[in-house]
């Protein structure tokens, strides 16, 4: 026989790193970008550690890909006021 774990969702947001009420709020919410789709165990909500565990990951690897495609797109500018060298380059006074 096989046993399923499931996290409650108080482990779920030690695991997250958020509140449970957050976590209610998303899930009244139907946001299911912010925080995995629960299943019902009676009146109580369940994440199944598997599916839990493949949300994160399916969560990394697009930030990972959302990362490389901002590098590519964007030359790395400089924030704030140019420095005096830069003005004279660019003939501004």
């Amino acid at each position: 026989m096989v046993c399923k774990r499931f996290y409650n969702i108080g482990e779920l947001s030690t695991i997250l790193g958020k509140t449970v009420a957050s976590i209610h709020g998303h899930l009244s919410r139907k946001q299911y970008d912010a925080v995995p789709p629960p299943i019902k165990l009676g009146r109580r909500l369940a994440w199944p550690v598997e599916g839990v565990d493949a949300w994160i990951a399916e969560k990394a690897q697009r930030a990972d890909v959302e990362v490389k495609n901002q590098r590519s797109q964007f030359p790395v500018r400089r924030r704030g006021r140019p420095t005096k060298k830069e003005q004279r380059e660019r003939g501004e006074q």
